[in-house]
């Protein structure tokens, strides 16, 4: 008899301090005291300022207060951990309208918004996360709520559908206690009301993941990406054995989560970017710095969201992160090849590092070489020699390839049309400008370079 009365006073003692917990607004002054809609609307609001990190639970507590001191320090307010009307309207437009002071329509964003997705919720109506922003999925809990409570049905929120939400009108509330030591998903909510394990399972679901990578935390609501069965789970908590432990079904939306995920890799990540030539300073090759990328393992990050959605864990996710190297860097660049025209001289750098000077020789003052920026574009061993079609060449018959050719054993053509740098059987005509706008070489040094160059290896004629 005394264990018995015993386990009804603890019984009685425990759901007295929690109810003293959930309800402990009532002892703060303001708007602590207003109701649960308008406490879900500046959670939601003191989330968007990013002064709160817990769920959008309608309750009050001391997180929330919390939050609202921080927010009104940030702007220099008077701190006293009550919204009223300065800091609400330190809010700006989301805060302007007050639910039941207009029409909800999809669209809308604000405060309202936010009160009536509260609402929809707590009448077993999934309106995803609660947001403050009337988008499909809150119009068409609207309208499943008016079709359920008989109002004429048109997906607006008016003072009819309002009225009706704040009497949860039409809704399916259960009833009956919890037995004693039931938990739910590690949430125990043993001798609770059915009306307050369900607040209990929805606060605890409601805390928002957290996600961790390059030294930032951020939040992600987890109503956004999930639909946890609660009403199920209390309904079967209410019919349980003491002590029994039970699991939370959570209905995950694949879909959004691999939105989510993506969305997470391409605020984080990028490709990698190469170095690449600017141009020459002091007539040696700039390079930019080349920047590592990185990407997200997407599967590894979806596979940990939904470990914590399903479990209700809210551990902080680290971000799983593989670096993506650049595929071209200052270190191996490779080859650009800078000719001085008037110098007859080729410089052959390996990216900014000098390998070798040679001499050559260029274009005559009526076939100049071309100036400017251009890139290897073709590379032939015994090449055959076609005329050019220009005056000076009228009659000239191909040259296959041998010790007359004109362009020696090797060939490497430029991007500039008919100009290329190649060996030549004429060695006095090296050091000159001579030629018809090629770059010639001695055979040997043109073998030499044509082994260290390659398609695209860029090539940079300046007039000194």
């Amino acid at each position: 008899m005394d264990d018995r009365r015993g386990r009804r006073f603890s019984e009685i003692l425990r759901a007295a301090i929690l109810l003293a917990c959930l309800t402990g607004a009532l002892l703060l002054p303001g708007f602590a005291r207003a109701g649960a809609p308008d406490v879900a609307a500046i959670q939601v609001a003191l989330r968007i300022r990013g002064t709160y990190g817990g769920g959008i639970d309608g309750i009050f507590g001391a997180e929330t207060q919390a939050a609202v001191r921080r927010f009104q320090r940030s702007k220099g307010l008077v701190v006293d951990g009550d919204p009223g009307p300065r800091t609400r309207a330190a809010f700006g437009p989301f805060a302007r309208h007050r639910l039941g002071s207009r029409p909800v329509r999809p669209g809308m964003f604000g405060w309202d918004v936010a009160a009536l997705q509260y609402l929809l919720g707590r009448c077993e109506l999934s309106v995803g996360a609660i947001d403050g922003v009337s988008g499909p999925r809150t119009r068409t809990a609207v309208v499943r709520y008016q079709q359920r409570a008989r109002f004429f049905v048109d997906g607006v929120a008016g003072e009819k559908t309002i009225a009706g939400l704040r009497r949860a009108h039409g809704c399916r509330a259960l009833t009956g206690t919890v037995p004693h030591r039931v938990t739910v998903s590690g949430v125990d909510i043993g001798g609770l009301s059915a009306r307050w394990a369900s607040i209990a399972l929805h606060s605890a679901f409601a805390k928002p993941l957290r996600l961790r990578a390059h030294g930032h935390l951020w939040l992600a609501d987890p109503e956004g990406l999930a639909r946890p069965e609660i009403p199920t789970a209390v309904r079967r908590a209410l019919h349980a054995p003491p002590g029994d432990v039970l699991k939370l079904r959570v209905v995950v939306r694949q879909g959004t989560v691999r939105r989510y995920v993506g969305d997470v890799g391409a605020r984080l990540c990028g490709p990698p970017v190469s170095a690449r030539l600017l141009g020459l300073r002091s007539l040696r090759p700039s390079i930019s710095r080349a920047r590592a990328g990185c990407r997200v393992r997407r599967s590894s990050l979806a596979g940990a969201l939904v470990g914590r959605l399903a479990r209700l864990g809210r551990s902080v996710i680290h971000v799983p992160i593989e670096r993506i190297r650049p595929a071209k860097t200052r270190a191996n660049f490779g080859s650009v090849i800078v000719v001085r025209r008037r110098s007859h001289r080729l410089y052959l750098y390996r990216g900014v590092e000098l390998v070798r000077v040679l001499k050559v020789g260029t274009g005559r003052r009526s076939f100049p070489s071309p100036l400017g920026r251009f890139e290897i574009a073709s590379k032939i061993r015994r090449p055959w020699w076609y005329p050019p079609s220009s005056t000076w060449a009228e009659g000239l018959q191909p040259i296959p390839p041998g010790p007359g050719n004109p362009l020696g054993t090797r060939w490497m053509g430029l991007s500039a049309r008919g100009i290329g740098i190649h060996g030549t059987p004429d060695a006095a005509s090296v050091g000159y400008s001579r030629s018809h706008g090629c770059v010639r070489m001695f055979p040997r040094q043109a073998a030499w370079l044509f082994s260290r160059v390659r398609i695209g290896t860029p090539v940079i004629i300046v007039p000194v």
